[in-house]
């Protein structure tokens, strides 16, 4: 069973920090944990998901809203 964390809030960050603070999030969690990341809608989901995953975590927008969208994080890694 996991725990879910957060939401973090990352929308006032801008590229590449938004990236850089879900990291750190992430290094909070346990193995096989959720969290829980709330990223500005466009291309900032994007960068995140595609950075995150290329280090392994598994990845899924869960809610999209016009400003903000919510990416929950199952750390693999």
């Amino acid at each position: 069973m996991s725990v879910l964390n957060g939401p973090i809030d990352l929308t006032l960050y801008g590229c590449p920090m938004h990236y850089i603070k879900a990291r750190e999030a992430i290094s909070k969690t346990r193995l096989g944990e959720d969290i829980e990341l709330l990223v500005n809608t466009g291309d900032a989901v994007t960068e995140v998901l595609r950075s995150l995953r290329q280090d392994g975590q598994q990845c899924e927008v869960v809610s999209e809203a016009v400003l903000t969208t919510t990416i929950r994080v199952r750390r693999k890694r």
